[in-house]
């Protein structure tokens, strides 16, 4: 009897930690957005990318550090990866082109535009998990997917009768598109690279080094690197902070939380992600948010809570890629975690 009782406390706790561990991605998450938005608000969008996935990067040299994981970078070792580290090149690559398209999205959009229609990288992956890895998606997923499209119509028609951002705020809404699709395919491939046995610290490092170098280059082929003393320290300080909430505190809470939670459970939780968003926009950046777009930012993420919770989930789905999620992340696809950025879920 006292076993049983002290065990039923023990589960109790265990998932009480982990709620408050999946808020935390939530308030994570919320802050990469808002900072990333305060950070575009006046600066250049090009800046973003770099300091948005270098934290991430850090993080993954960080724990390629423990247990000597490094070696399956090393070539000449027999842990050494090889050919399988390419799928996490891949998705680094195609990540950080959605991660500079979700900036300029908020630059010109702001995060009630933005935020919102990248929560469905979630559908994207799930579209691509059950296109190039036969994942299942039940019928019942469907009706998450109306009520998300739903949702972003309402939230459309809101937004035109309301004061946006800026006139150009329909086209943030398409730039969004971009990197909830690119995020979406990028966790499907992180995905298959983990099937192939490559552990997460050097899957996360592969990939945040392969988007910070791509972020770096096209940053000196395009003469750009001087943008970081032109958009001034506040700006600069706003994007260091965004990478390090959705990167960092955001990743390390998710992950910690699938670990004490059932996933489906975690990503109900961060279907919130949106509305704290929303709220934190209106109150501490001023931006215009009327009834109808709030009906439109609850329909979407409710119809995202649905599908996720109609997801089969693999044993396993903790090891997917970041987002991250949020890249927002970001940070995140279906059922196995996505990239841990605004609105992107954790490797």
């Amino acid at each position: 009897m006292l076993r049983a009782t002290t065990q039923a406390l023990a589960r109790r706790s265990a998932t009480f930690a982990g709620e408050l561990w999946a808020l935390a991605a939530v308030v994570g998450y919320t802050g990469s957005n808002l900072f990333g938005r305060a950070g575009v608000a006046l600066g250049n969008p090009v800046a973003g990318p770099l300091l948005r996935d270098l934290p991430s990067f850090l993080l993954g040299l960080a724990l390629l550090s423990r247990a000597g994981r490094y070696r399956q970078l090393v070539p000449g070792r027999s842990a050494f990866q090889g050919a399988k580290l390419v799928p996490f090149a891949l998705s680094g690559a195609i990540s950080v082109i959605g991660t500079f398209a979700f900036f300029f999205s908020l630059s010109i959009g702001g995060v009630n535009i933005a935020v919102p229609v990248l929560q469905t990288q979630l559908l994207w992956g799930a579209l691509f998990g059950w296109l190039l890895l036969g994942e299942r998606v039940l019928p019942r997923g469907v009706l998450g997917i109306a009520v998300t499209f739903a949702g972003l119509c309402v939230l459309a028609v809101g937004q035109s009768r309301g004061t946006p951002v800026s006139d150009a705020w329909f086209t943030a809404l398409l730039l969004a598109l971009v990197p909830a699709v690119a995020w979406g395919l990028s966790g499907v491939i992180w995905r298959r690279g983990q099937m192939q046995g490559v552990e997460r610290a050097t899957g996360m490092t592969v990939h945040y080094g392969t988007s910070v170098s791509l972020s770096l280059g096209f940053l000196v082929a395009a003469g750009q690197l001087g943008v970081y003393q032109a958009i001034g320290w506040e700006s600069l300080a706003s994007l260091v902070m965004s990478g390090i909430c959705g990167g960092v505190i955001a990743a390390f809470a998710m992950f910690t939380a699938i670990k004490l939670l059932p996933a489906a459970t975690v990503f109900v939780l961060n279907g919130l992600t949106p509305l704290l968003t929303a709220l934190g926009g209106a109150w501490f950046l001023g931006e215009y948010v009327n009834l109808l777009m709030w009906a439109g930012i609850a329909l979407t993420s409710l119809g995202v809570v649905v599908f996720q919770a109609t997801k089969p989930v693999r044993i396993g789905a903790q090891d997917g890629a970041p987002g991250v999620p949020a890249r927002g992340a970001p940070g995140a696809a279906a059922a196995p975690a996505p990239d841990p950025r605004p609105g992107r879920r954790r490797p």
